[in-house]
């Protein structure tokens, strides 16, 4: 049972997103969610969703697991 919630569990990688210092990968996530909040329009979404995309390519964590743990 509590294997199958992957919410916030680390996924040992290679990448250049897990070679970050701590403290830059919280100040990324802390103004991407504030950049979220600005947005008026459906369009702008388009950019976040381009972007998070990038950052899941670059992490090379698998779409499946990530995808489990938006189930």
């Amino acid at each position: 049972m509590i294997r199958d919630i992957t919410i916030g569990q680390y996924y040992p990688q290679k990448s250049v997103i897990h070679k970050l210092d701590p403290r830059t990968k919280l100040a990324a996530t802390f103004l991407f969610i504030i950049s979220i909040f600005c947005y008026t329009k459906v369009w702008d979404y388009i950019l976040p969703i381009l972007f998070v995309a990038m950052v899941i390519t670059i992490s090379k964590v698998p779409l499946k697991f990530i995808l489990k743990g938006l189930k």
